[in-house]
């Protein structure tokens, strides 16, 4: 089956999303994993704070950035815009189009499917503008990472009781857009996406090896 180019293009936007939100999740979960590792490995992290302090820093502050690249409305090439491009051309995304390019008879499992209609690109809209913590992410982002906003300039802490996120939030955003993505990648070809970091456990070697140093000075 020949490929179109709303074809190429519907790929293209789905490369995209893919790799950052996998940038996204990398981020998410390396920044989950750091400060779990502070109930068990608080010493070693603390060998070296500045170090392990800054990083955490930097991986929130790319998580407020990052989620507004894929999730801000005006985004050119995030979710919404994808929405939109799916919404105009949905046609790529009929089930007789699924069954031809993937060369399906009759049948298929894979084919049993609902249609991409209106009505389920709207839930998704939907489910972006539900986000969890939604509004404490745009209020980081607009007044403390993208921006100093006078209010939080010389009160940093301030914006912590007024915009909280929860490890959970975090989980909650990475889940909509894996599972938007995932939507319409599955009704184009069948693919879908896993979305992790594969090695999460770097860091427990290095601290690991803090450890087993720190262990060998008290001896």
């Amino acid at each position: 089956m020949e490929t179109s180019d709303i074809e190429l293009k519907f790929e293209q936007y789905r490369d995209h999303l893919e790799n950052e939100t996998t940038t996204l999740t990398s981020y998410v979960q390396l920044y989950k994993h750091i400060n779990d590792r502070k109930q068990d490995r608080l010493d070693e992290l603390n060998i070296a704070p500045c170090f392990f302090g800054t990083v955490i820093d930097s991986l929130f502050t790319a998580i407020i950035l990052w989620m507004n690249n894929l999730i801000d409305p005006k985004a050119e090439r995030g979710f919404y815009n994808f929405l939109s491009f799916i919404e105009n051309n949905r046609d790529i995304l009929a089930i007789s189009r699924l069954q031809k390019r993937n060369n399906y008879p009759d049948g298929h499992w894979m084919l049993n499917r609902e249609p991409i209609t209106y009505e389920l690109i709207e839930s998704d809209r939907k489910k972006l503008k539900n986000i969890k913590a939604l509004q404490s992410f745009k209020i980081r982002r607009d007044k403390f990472h993208a921006h100093f906003d006078k209010d939080y300039a010389f009160q940093r802490k301030q914006i912590s009781s007024d915009a909280p996120i929860k490890f959970s939030d975090l989980d909650d955003l990475v889940e909509v857009l894996k599972d938007i993505l995932n939507t319409y990648s599955a009704a184009y070809n069948g693919k879908v996406y896993k979305i992790s970091l594969m090695d999460i456990n770097d860091i427990d070697y290095v601290l690991n090896i803090l450890h087993e140093y720190n262990q060998n000075i008290k001896s």
